[in-house]
């Protein structure tokens, strides 16, 4: 429309003889395809590369330049397609139009192609955005034509040409995220963007086909049409601009590499230099500027030589080393060891590892690691091992042989340090220990255990003496045994010292087992027990009852003295003082014995010893009771008879209570005795001895004072008993028949008697008026002897 308005006509409006036949130039239908094609590829490349990086702004740009290219380039391909288009008419296009029809393919590229995270899955929504794009691109691209003509559309091709766009850009955009997320190679993008080129081609070309010319009254028919230069121009400008977003991108990826590149060496940790065949160094990450003293670095100003020097064992030039090296495969996982120098001229120790870099230009690059701080930790950790008193080994794993020993260990073995390094066990003991240590060494390898503790027994010197030896197994980061540390402790003196102990114990032993010595260990807080042999032979309990408890010993004690005994203990627990106790235990049958013990406070336990003293009571009760009781009858003697009344006369006068003295002389005893002879008469004395003693009480008293002359203490008496009934039933028991080895025999009896307190206050004031009324007793019932 040549004077800039525009309207839809449609192609049922005009007859068929009014339209303008046109033609395709198929140089520039090719041209346009290819251009689609193009467009479409790149795209899909930049969008590839959008799913590739990590940095989300790149992933922003990366999908902004996609966008706009495959805008750009469905643009340049309708621009192109419509010149392609030829017209005997005179054609021009509105500049402001054909820039607006860009903007609705940009639009849509951006839309489809940033793959916002609630779109991922929306591939019909995308083709619709994608289809809609190119459409309205190809509609107001239409619009921008100005012609003296009228253009009519078939509405079937052009909604065909629609449909064309969002099948052909959902098929092509499925694809492009198949050999995305697939991580094809980027030539497998062809095959989408050859479909996206498709997909935008034929929308361009249905729609072409759904135009109409048709001429107007005014309308001037050329033979030659001049669009040719204007699509030339067009396709130049496209090419230009692939070629300028490609030369910039590239730029910018290898910006960013380089960058990133550069980040990475400047926050390792050792430090990294790069320089050419000459040995000129190119590159020094900050790390190495500071290991080597430098404040700035300009490449190509500083030699390798000035920085690295070869060791003192080197045969060959430096440079000639390092290259060597580079080509070295296995020289690059194990470090060369040299010389750094500082700019203070300062050397130092270091590791140097050393690869080719490529490309066209022969370059190394090296890592270099101080080994300053390593050397003086070895120095530190040197003077460590030798301020140890103890003999300290490392040795390799793999062949046994010595790396570190300290100066405890040189002087026991009577080697300096640098002759033992390198050696094996072989070399330094007998073959017999040598095989002992290796063999350890080797099972403590194989076995899952990390560290073992033995004892060892060496002749150093023609003299024994003994070790204890800890070995430890050192592995490197990955497990695997790199060393083994043997600490030795020199325990000569303490096996002496122990054998010492040893033989004093089995001596103590012996002593207490003469002796009857129990030893006992009590821990107060947990009531624990520990008892040796001979306490439980004292205490008469198996050890298979024995539950290590206090109640073991407690149940054990009579119950006369158990409540003494636990005073005594709790008192020296309380005054943290000595122990000291005697009293019964438990033994066999209703048998009970003499226990003396004694026992100690130390911390929270209590040690001591039990004695068995069962037989010096026994003992001691034997002389008591001979000493206090007549020989013959075992009656109280009169010691005893005079103990007893000094103790019982108080105590009947404090209890308000009488007591009566009974003194019996036997009667017809004599011509026993002197016919029958002394021991029938001791047998006639016995028995009635026996009778007196079965008719007093606990409390009660009888006692043998002369040769056949009784005293019987009746205590605990009220003031109603009669006394002449007491005597009665006395006289009664003793004159019953008495049998004897030579026959039966009856004596009689005289008794006199005197009551506490009425008649007498002493044992010798009742005695002397019982013995009178004995007399008179006597007198009367013999007359005669």
């Amino acid at each position: 429309m040549k004077n800039g308005h525009y309207h839809f006509f449609s192609v049922k409006d005009f007859p068929p003889s009014a339209e303008i036949l046109a033609n395709y130039d198929v140089f520039f239908v090719v041209a346009s395809v290819v251009i689609a094609i193009s467009a479409s590829l790149i795209s899909f490349v930049l969008s590839a590369k959008m799913s590739q990086t990590e940095l989300q702004n790149e992933r922003a740009f990366w999908s902004l330049a996609s966008a706009c290219f495959l805008g750009f380039g469905i643009w340049a391909m309708h621009f192109v397609g419509m010149l392609a288009y030829q017209l005997p008419l005179e054609v021009s296009y509105d500049p402001f139009i054909t820039l607006l029809s860009v903007l609705p393919a940009i639009l849509a590229s951006i839309v489809v192609m940033s793959k916002l995270p609630n779109k991922a899955n929306s591939l019909l929504l995308r083709s619709l955005y994608m289809g809609l794009g190119i459409g309205s691109m190809h509609y107001i691209g239409m619009m921008a034509m100005q012609m003296n003509a009228i253009m009519a559309y078939d509405g079937w091709y052009f909604s065909l040409s629609i449909v064309v766009a969002v099948g052909l850009a959902g098929i092509a955009l499925k694809t492009h995220e198949y050999v995305t997320t697939s991580q094809l190679r980027i030539i497998k993008q062809i095959v989408p963007a050859i479909i996206m080129g498709s997909a935008i081609s034929g929308m361009h070309y249905t729609g072409m086909l759904s135009m109409h010319v048709y001429a107007l009254p005014s309308t001037q028919i050329l033979q030659e049409p001049e669009t040719k230069n204007l699509a030339y121009l067009v396709m130049l400008m496209v090419m230009l601009f692939a070629f300028t977003i490609l030369i910039f991108i590239e730029l910018r990826a290898r910006t960013l590499l380089l960058e990133r590149y550069n980040a990475v060496l400047n926050t390792v940790q050792e430090g990294v230099l790069t320089f050419d065949s000459a040995g000129m160094v190119e590159f020094a990450n900050p790390v190495a500027l500071s290991m080597f003293g430098l404040d700035s670095f300009s490449p190509q100003t500083i030699h390798i030589r000035e920085l690295v020097s070869p060791s003192e064992h080197a045969h060959e030039p430096l440079l000639i080393g390092l290259k060597k090296a580079a080509k070295n495969s296995a020289a690059h996982n194990v470090p060369l060891t040299l010389d750094g120098i500082r700019k203070s001229g300062k050397v130092f120790p270091l590791t140097l590892r050393i690869n080719s870099l490529p490309g066209n230009h022969i370059s190394y690059v090296c890592t270099v690691k101080d080994l300053s701080d390593v050397k003086n930790q070895e120095v530190f950790a040197q003077t460590v091992f030798d301020a140890l008193p103890n003999m300290l080994i490392v040795k390799r794993a793999d062949s046994l042989s010595i790396t570190h020993v300290n100066d405890a260990g040189s002087k026991i073995l009577g080697t300096d340090k640098a002759s033992l390094v390198g050696l094996s066990d072989f070399d330094i003991f007998d073959e017999a220990e040598a095989k002992k240590f290796i063999s350890d060494d080797k099972q403590l390898l194989s076995s899952s255990e990390k560290q073992i503790v033995n004892e060892f027994k060496l002749n150093i010197g023609g003299v024994t003496r003994f070790f204890e030896t800890k070995k430890i197994v050192i592995d490197d980061n990955y497990g695997t045994p790199q060393y083994i540390l043997a600490l030795s402790e020199d325990v000569t003196k303490w096996r002496e010292a122990q054998q010492t102990l040893k033989t004093l114990n089995r001596r103590m032993s012996m002593a207490a087992d003469a002796a009857h010595i129990g030893v006992w260990e009590w821990d107060i807080a947990t009531n624990e027990l520990i008892w040796d042999e001979w306490m439980h032979k004292i205490y008469n309990v198996s050890k298979a009852t024995f539950t290590g408890q206090f109640s073991d010993w407690e149940d054990t004690v009579h119950d006369d003295d158990i409540a003494n005994v636990k005073q005594k203990i709790e008192q020296s627990i309380k005054d943290s003082s000595g122990f000291h106790a005697i009293f019964r235990v438990k033994a066999s049958g209703d048998k009970y014995r003499h226990v003396s013990g004694y026992g100690r406070i130390e911390g929270n336990k209590m040690f001591g010893i039990n004695v068995d003293i069962t037989e010096q009571v026994e003992a001691e009760q034997k002389i008591r009771k001979l000493a206090n009781s007549d020989t013959l009858t075992g009656l109280a003697n009169r010691l005893a008879l005079s103990t007893y009344m000094r103790n019982e006369l108080p105590r009947l006068e404090r209890n308000n209570k009488v007591c009566t003295l009974l003194y019996l002389d036997l009667n017809r005893f004599k011509p026993i005795n002197d016919e029958y002879g002394h021991t029938i008469g001791d047998e006639v004395l016995v028995e009635l001895a026996q009778r007196l003693q079965s008719m007093c009480r606990v409390y009660d008293i009888a006692s043998r004072v002369g040769g056949d002359e009784f005293i019987v203490v009746i205590t605990e008496l009220s003031t109603e008993y009669n006394v002449e009934t007491l005597k009665a039933r006395l006289a009664k028991k003793l004159t019953q028949p008495i049998t004897t080895t030579q026959g039966a025999f009856s004596v009689g009896v005289s008794i006199g008697h005197a009551s506490y307190p009425e008649e007498g206050k002493t044992l010798e004031e009742l005695i002397y008026i019982a013995d009178e009324r004995m007399f008179e007793d006597k007198k009367q019932n013999i007359p005669s002897n």
